[in-house]
């Protein structure tokens, strides 16, 4: 893969960031190169004054031409490095309760969070779905599912989609390709004692969104006695917390048919039958719904992202504002709204700012009562921001 090693050497205006942690360079940032690294060959990464910053995999024909895996100079980007990375993301989920008899699906690994940027692993009981978003990890997809086999023995790994992950995926990696075990027809798992099992090659990413599990127990706790509205549903995730919490009724809207049809299923298996699913294009069903008066004491609106990178900030915002205030209308006063944005280029300052606007447009008041992020199994790396991803807003409305 590449020896010796090159060097990628950095531009002094660029170095700063890299040098206090963060894990991208952008090709603007480099300002030579010693050697001929290939797609995929470990590079060392160094200051203006030849101080290694650290080790990644070169990315060419990405805006980001390498991705940090260690700031450890002599520390090689070998199957053992691998080996140790997965152990500690499993010993970070038994902290946080990770297994558990009540929820067996999980994130294991979070690509950046877990100092493996270009690689998600989730966990869907016994079966581990991958995404292999960097030639780098592409390379090394069989150190990577020895060091996963070794770690828990799943009974199947298998590629998971990349759409709407944000990032371009480089190399070979095939979506639905089994890279260990047996064939998969479905992932089976428990969130928080609710069952699912969603059929593979109808589903989104790698199948289910893991990040939402303390937002959708939140709106479990308040849902009782009240009429429900989830926009942007997917296969009912809010939807199914709301019923078992006790909601009067329960309306999924979602545009995607197999979302639906596997959400009337999931909601079947669980007993939850006052959820009622409907195919709709949210972006004009919730300026239908609210122009005709439609009234719900808790609206979820947990749409997709509309704000991929900066560039599209000015239009995503203005989407988010239209929709929120339609979502907004149509809250009973007294009642909740929950909204999201799973746009990392959106800050929570312009979140709450956008809210603000969509809330005048709609000559109603918020209050808001709690702010999430993403779930911990979702960890951060302090220097990079962009990893602070997914904002939901509980707010009262008046």
């Amino acid at each position: 893969m590449g020896s010796p090693i090159a060097t990628v050497q950095l531009h002094r205006s660029h170095a700063g960031p890299i040098a206090a942690g963060h894990p991208w360079v952008f090709a603007q940032a480099v300002a030579r190169i010693v050697g001929t690294p290939q797609p995929g060959d470990e590079v060392r990464v160094v200051d203006p004054t030849d101080k290694v910053l650290g080790r990644g995999f070169w990315s060419p024909d990405s805006a980001i031409v390498v991705r940090l895996l260690t700031r450890d100079a002599d520390q090689p980007l070998d199957a053992e490095l691998f080996v140790r990375r997965i152990r500690d993301a499993v010993a970070l989920r038994a902290l946080i309760g990770l297994p558990s008899r009540e929820t067996t699906g999980y994130r294991l690994i979070h690509a950046e969070g877990d100092s493996v940027p270009g690689l998600i692993v989730d966990v869907y009981g016994d079966v581990l779905v991958v995404q292999l978003l960097t030639i780098g990890i592409v390379l090394r997809k069989a150190q990577i599912v020895a060091a996963l086999v070794s770690a828990l023995a799943p009974r199947a790994i298998v590629v998971g989609g990349s759409a709407g992950s944000g990032r371009k995926p480089e190399g070979d990696a095939v979506e639905g390709e089994l890279l260990h075990g047996e064939a998969v027809d479905a992932l089976r798992f428990l969130e928080r004692g609710l069952r699912f099992e969603l059929a593979t090659g109808s589903t989104q990413k790698t199948g289910y969104y893991f990040d939402q599990r303390e937002h959708r127990a939140e709106v479990e706790r308040i849902a009782s006695g009240r009429d429900v509205l989830d926009a942007c549903s997917y296969v009912g995730g809010f939807s199914l917390a709301a019923a078992r919490g006790g909601a009067r009724s329960v309306l999924a809207l979602d545009s995607s048919l197999p979302a639906l049809t596997l959400g009337e299923a999931i909601a079947r298996h669980n007993d939850l039958s006052q959820i009622r699913f409907q195919r709709a294009d949210v972006r004009d069903e919730l300026e239908r719904m609210a122009s005709a008066g439609n009234k719900y004491e808790l609206v979820i609106f947990d749409p997709p992202k509309f704000v991929p990178t900066i560039k599209h900030l000015e239009k995503g915002r203005r989407a988010y504002r239209k929709l929120n205030a339609h979502a907004i209308r149509m809250v009973a006063p007294g009642g909740v709204l929950v909204t999201c944005s799973c746009s990392a280029a959106l800050t929570e300052v312009d979140f709450l700012r956008m809210l603000a606007f969509a809330a005048s447009d709609a000559r109603r008041e918020l209050s808001i009562f709690r702010m999430g992020k993403q779930s911990p199994d979702h960890p951060l790396a302090p220097a990079f921001g962009e990893g602070s991803y997914l904002k939901t807003a509980f707010a009262i409305v008046r």
